[in-house]
């Protein structure tokens, strides 16, 4: 049973009135009657307030019961009406009924009139109430299922102007709101994008919202619908003057709003509301749609740009074999289009005697995750191209093996280098025979007859004879080691360094100098060639360190009667690391620091000059820097730097 009723009752007799308004509240207690005297004055009532039944006498002022009917069936063709008389006629009921009369109750037809007519008007507003219930719910019901069918516009919609329109049509057509429009936001701003002709009847063209001003902007900040069953009464109304009564504010998301109004106050009831949120929520479903879709599409170019930018090939091969993505690298160096490359397979980028290792390494990245290859691409021309080729393996979101994701280099530099390389070798090879073999022979037989020459006689020339003899093998034996010191470093192992320095200082001449091994580390270097480099650190420390190969000065003379200490010791800076060999001999002078590396740069009577070079070019195959400064005692410091930290 409905709570509450409102009743208006139309009659200028107040005994009838009060003797119906007393039935009528007896018959329910949430009933409550209002009254009116004339025509005029409830047509005034009904347009500015909302009853639930209308009782009318028909003999009244200025118009007939049924006149006062034809009004309200114009107004409201759903609301009751109960044409309750003293007077009337066969032709009156049946131009009631004809009118679209509820019920027609004769006040002296039969015995408790009153009673009927409060049972009437009960039984009326609810069966009217329940009717409109079902109505609005068939009506909801059918305009839910017409709005799911509008999903496939808005997917079909490929911008928010197309968006704004398919929004705006479905409140129309689907929903009944012929004065919709929408707006989206733009900075500080809501503009108008999409409007219905209905709305330019009612305010003309659609004005843009700045931020802060109207309704509209309230509920866009907030993100909350807005449901104003008369705007005039806001202050916060965009126009005063505007013939729009009753609105709905939907925001759009991010995107703008769905402005929809009347002309009428309280225009909508809960299933246009309802109704209203649906359409929003598929259209802030497509607006969101075309950001996503926006988005990748601008990750996607950005990522073709950036890999476009790359001198190296890029491509996707897929599980059939064939090129799924590729740069535009790959069309410029192999000479093909890219709808040519869309239809061939990867072994058509190589030359027959590649083909067998191309498909295995494919296999290979599949099956272990990544593979490296160097192979010759075969371009449309018929050239063959060296590149190394990194491969991985490329899977879905299951894990399963989707494809292979991979680089591809340009090896011919390296290629030319490593057969420059090779020539270069070759001629070293054949340089370090001739020192080794055609210089050392002779040398051997003049050694050999100086030896004869000294038995048949005694001569301070044959003495000159034998040291030019001696300075000739430490020249051979020294270029012999510089040569080979320039080859690379190949057989690299981790090496002890205080082992190294003791190992070295066995085969270094120096009766009177002290070895102290600071500090030790790991070093992994080619053993042999490390060996050498320390060792020849440790005899220019005591070659150079003691005074026979200095010029006299008190300081030379104060070593003459000491020895000389050689530190072997680590260097661990914050952007340095490596290792040091110093000595507290005379040093080096700061303008020669540099041109001791020099090939032939010597300070002694017997040196070659070539044993700091033969240190350079070993750390240089290593990766590594050796500087020449100042110990902490004022001799020669030599550190090798470039090794990674301990």
């Amino acid at each position: 049973m409905t709570d509450r009723i409102r009743v208006l009752h139309v009659d200028d007799d107040p005994a009838v009135v009060e003797a119906a308004t007393s039935a009528l509240e007896q018959e329910h207690c949430g009933i409550t009657v209002e009254t009116a005297t004339s025509v005029a004055d409830g047509i005034e009532r009904l347009d500015s307030d909302a009853f639930d039944c209308v009782v009318a006498g028909y003999d009244l002022p200025e118009q007939t019961g049924v006149e006062f009917l034809d009004a309200v069936r114009k107004r409201a063709p759903d609301l009751p009406f109960v044409l309750f008389t003293s007077e009337g006629s066969e032709a009156a009921a049946s131009d009631a009924i004809s009118a679209g009369v509820t019920e027609y109750i004769r006040v002296d037809g039969g015995a408790e009139p009153y009673a009927r007519l409060a049972h009437t008007v009960v039984d009326a507003v609810e069966r009217t109430a329940d009717d409109i219930e079902h109505a609005q719910s068939t009506r909801r019901e059918r305009a839910i299922e017409e709005l799911h069918s509008t999903a496939r516009a808005f997917m079909r919609a490929t911008t928010e102007d197309a968006v704004a329109q398919v929004t705006v049509d479905t409140a129309r057509t689907i929903l009944n709101m012929p004065a919709n429009g929408v707006h989206f936001a733009d900075g500080d701003s809501l503009y108008p994008v999409a409007w219905t002709e209905q709305v330019e009847e009612l305010i003309g063209t659609p004005p843009v919202f700045e931020a802060g001003e109207a309704l509209a902007w309230q509920a866009f900040e907030t993100g909350e619908a807005r449901v104003h069953d008369d705007i005039t009464s806001s202050p916060d109304r965009y126009n005063p003057e505007t013939d729009i009564r009753s609105e709905l504010i939907l925001p759009l998301g991010d995107h703008g709003v769905l402005l929809i109004g009347s002309s009428e106050v309280s225009a909508f009831d809960d299933t246009d509301v309802t109704l209203a949120r649906t359409l929003s929520v598929h259209a802030t479903a497509a607006l969101n749609r075309l950001d996503r879709d926006r988005q990748l599409r601008e990750e996607r170019e950005f990522i073709d740009q950036a890999l476009d930018t790359l001198d190296d090939l890029f491509y996707v091969i897929g599980t059939d074999g064939s090129l799924r993505r590729w740069n535009e690298r790959i069309p410029e160096v192999t000479g093909y289009s890219d709808d040519e490359i869309g239809d061939m397979a990867v072994a058509d980028f190589f030359p027959d005697d590649e083909h067998g290792a191309v498909e295995a390494a494919i296999d290979e990245t599949r099956t272990t995750g990544r593979v490296t290859l160097e192979a010759e691409i075969l371009t449309a021309d018929g050239e063959r191209i060296p590149y190394e080729f990194a491969g991985t393996r490329l899977t879905d979101a299951d894990g399963a093996v989707a494809g292979t994701v991979g680089i591809g280099r340009d090896i011919s530099q390296r290629r030319a280098y490593e057969r420059q390389l090779e020539r270069k070798n070759e001629r070293l090879d054949e340089f370090t025979s001739i020192v080794s073999h055609d210089l050392r022979n002779p040398l051997t037989v003049a050694e050999g007859n100086l030896e004869l020459a000294r038995t048949e006689r005694d001569s301070d020339y044959l003495d000159e004879v034998s040291r030019a003899h001696e300075r000739m093998r430490a020249l051979i034996d020294d270029l012999l080691t510089f040569a080979r010191a320039g080859e690379t470093a190949t057989d690299l192992e981790s090496v002890t360094l205080a082992n190294i320095a003791e190992e070295c200082w066995q085969t270094v001449e120096g009766d009177r100098a002290t070895l102290v091994v600071e500090a030790d580390r790991q070093i992994r270097a080619d053993t042999a060639k490390l060996r050498r480099l320390v060792s020849n650190l440790l005899r220019n420390s005591v070659e150079h360190g003691s005074t026979r190969a200095q010029a006299p000065s008190d300081r030379t003379a104060e070593h003459d009667e000491e020895n000389l200490t050689v530190r072997v010791g680590t260097v661990e800076d914050t952007d340095r690391h490596g290792f040091y060999v110093a000595d507290d001999g005379p040093g080096i002078p700061s303008e020669d620091r540099e041109q001791v590396f020099e090939g032939g740069y010597s300070t002694g009577e017997n040196g070659t000059g070539f044993g700091l070079k033969i240190v350079q070019r070993i750390a240089e195959v290593h990766g590594w820097t050796v500087t020449a400064t100042e110990s902490e005692a004022g001799g020669a410091r030599f550190e090798v730097t470039g090794l990674e930290p301990a």
